[in-house]
C-alpha cells in the first residue's frame, strides 16, 4: 500500500478529470480549478465526457484486432467503464496494467485491483519507461514478445519539451511486438484556440500543459501504421450510433490509434 502524505490543498490531473467525469475520488482544491476551467471553457465536462468514449472505442478496436495486453499510462483514477471493464466484457483472459503517480490514483487502483489475476495498478512516472516497463506488476502481466495496446489518453501534454515526449514515446514502442498498437490523445489549441487558451490562463502556473498540433504529435509516430481516420476530435474518432452526441463547436484534443509494423525483410537476391 502507498502511504506517501498527500496534498489535500493542490488540485491534480487526475483527480480533476475524475470529478468532470463524475466521479467521487477528488478534494475541494479539485471541484474548485474544474469549475475555473466550465467558466472558461463551457464545453469542457462534454469534451471529457468525448475522450472517454473514444477509450472505450479505441480499446474495442484493439480487442477487435485481438490484443489480449493492455499498458494504460497516465490511466488517473480507475473508474466505473474503465478499460478493465470493456476488456472483461470481451475477453475476460486479457491483461491490463493502469499506471500513474498520482496519490490518490494509485491507492484507489490498489483497492480497486489488488484481487484481480487480470488487471494491476503500478504507481511510476510515465516519462520514465524503464521504471514503467521493469515494474512488478508490468512483468507479471504483460509479455512484450507478443502485441499489446499502450494507451496514452490525455497524458502526453504533461510532457513538456524537456520531457523529449518523441524520445519516451519511442522508449515504449521499441519494445512492442510487431501488431501492437499506441493510442494517443491531446491537447490542442488547433480547433479553437481562443477557449484553449482560456483553459491555460485558469491552470496553476507550476504546471501548465504542453499545447500541440497534429502535425507535431504525429511526427512522435511516424514510424508507426496510423489507422483511419487518423488524428481528429475525440468525438469524431468512429463515433458509433449508440454513442451520445458529444461534439462541440469547440473541440479540445484529438486522438489518433496507430499500430507497430514488421521491420523490412533483408533483400535476399544473390549479388
Amino acid at each position: 500500500m502507498i502511504t506517501r502524505t498527500l496534498d489535500l490543498d493542490r488540485p491534480s490531473d487526475a483527480r480533476v478529470h475524475d470529478y468532470l467525469l463524475g466521479g467521487g475520488s477528488n478534494f475541494a482544491a479539485d471541484r474548485a480549478l474544474a469549475r475555473h476551467i466550465l467558466a472558461a471553457a463551457p464545453h469542457t465536462r462534454m469534451e471529457v465526457l468525448a475522450g472517454r468514449d473514444c477509450m472505450r472505442r479505441m480499446v474495442r478496436t484493439c480487442l477487435d484486432q485481438g490484443i489480449r495486453q493492455f499498458l494504460d499510462l497516465g490511466s488517473g483514477i480507475p473508474a466505473a467503464g474503465g478499460p478493465h471493464e470493456i476488456i472483461a466484457e470481451i475477453a475476460p483472459d486479457a491483461r491490463v496494467v493502469y499506471v500513474d503517480n498520482e496519490q490518490i490514483a494509485a491507492t484507489q487502483g490498489e483497492l480497486l485491483l489488488g484481487g484481480s489475476g487480470t488487471a494491476a495498478m503500478v504507481h511510476a512516472d510515465v516519462r520514465d519507461p524503464e521504471t514503467v516497463l521493469a515494474a512488478e506488476g508490468t512483468r507479471r502481466l504483460l509479455d512484450f514478445d507478443q502485441p499489446v495496446a499502450v494507451l496514452m489518453l490525455g497524458v502526453l501534454h504533461l510532457f513538456g519539451e524537456h520531457h523529449d515526449p518523441g524520445e519516451v514515446i519511442g522508449r515504449y514502442t521499441d519494445v512492442l511486438a510487431p501488431g501492437s498498437f499506441l493510442a494517443l490523445s491531446h491537447f490542442t489549441d488547433e480547433f479553437a484556440p481562443e477557449p484553449a487558451h482560456d483553459v491555460l490562463a485558469v491552470l496553476p502556473d507550476c504546471a501548465p500543459p504542453a499545447i500541440r498540433d497534429r502535425k507535431t504529435v504525429l511526427a512522435f509516430v511516424e514510424d508507426l501504421e496510423l489507422l483511419e481516420p487518423g488524428a481528429v476530435p475525440v468525438a469524431d474518432w468512429r463515433p458509433e450510433p449508440a454513442d451520445a452526441d458529444l461534439r462541440t463547436p469547440e473541440p479540445l484534443s484529438f486522438a489518433l490509434l496507430a499500430r507497430t509494423v514488421p521491420p523490412p525483410r533483408p533483400n535476399s537476391s544473390s549479388v
